[in-house]
């Protein structure tokens, strides 16, 4: 069978420009050979998202090494989508602490990879943000799209934020404190947290993608 020349331009994927900004060498090297055998991609690499711009990189994707020792990387995230709103970032993260991860992920990032996972996960999520999907770790999904809280876990939440006991919350409430206990372990399963002071914190972080109003009782509760 003839197939044109042209047909077969048409049909061939696009090959798409990623970036990948990485401060240690190593780091830099194992990122873009993860990436070096998919086809449909053309990888430059440099220490930072700065010098790939300086060096005239036109990507359609950045690939953002964190560092755990770099501190919080939010802001440079922050930074970099209000520079382009609509470039894609695949974050890697070096640390797999959730609190962190999930800032990085209200910073903006299209998709977040833990360094355990590059292996086998950085390819399929560099693909998956380019085709205009979101991919988070599975241990992250509750906290993107959201818990779903009951009535009395937001109660109960409500006042662990305003710092009272569960012996002051089961009075209030009128319920055993064993109760109290039974909702807010059921409530730190969907916020993942694992502690009191945890869920405050997250609850009232400014920078977070909950805040207060996931306490609010609404009609369809």
């Amino acid at each position: 069978m003839y197939v044109s020349v042209a047909a077969a331009h048409e049909r061939a994927p696009a090959v798409r420009s990623v970036g990948i900004a990485a401060q240690d060498p190593r780091t830099r090297i194992r990122l873009a050979g993860t990436l070096a055998g998919e086809p449909d991609l053309r990888v430059r690499a440099a220490e930072s998202s700065a010098a790939l711009i300086a060096a005239g990189d036109a990507s359609d994707l950045l690939v953002l090494h964190l560092d755990a020792d770099q501190g919080d990387k939010s802001a440079l995230i922050a930074d970099l989508k209000r520079e382009d709103e609509e470039l894609p970032i695949v974050a890697v993260c070096e640390s797999s602490d959730r609190r962190n991860a999930q800032r990085v992920v209200d910073a903006g990032v299209d998709g977040l990879v833990f360094v355990q996972q590059r292996p086998f996960a950085l390819a399929p999520t560099v693909a998956a943000v380019l085709a205009g999907q979101t991919v988070v770790p599975r241990t992250l999904r509750a906290r993107v799209c959201g818990p779903s809280l009951s009535i009395r876990e937001k109660q109960v939440l409500g006042m662990v934020v305003m710092g009272f006991s569960n012996g002051e919350i089961a009075s209030r409430l009128f319920v055993a404190e064993s109760t109290v206990k039974s909702h807010l372990s059921a409530a730190f399963r969907k916020l993942g947290v694992r502690s009191r002071s945890e869920a405050a914190s997250l609850i009232l972080d400014p920078n977070g993608s909950l805040g207060p109003g996931i306490l609010a009782i609404t009609p369809r509760d």
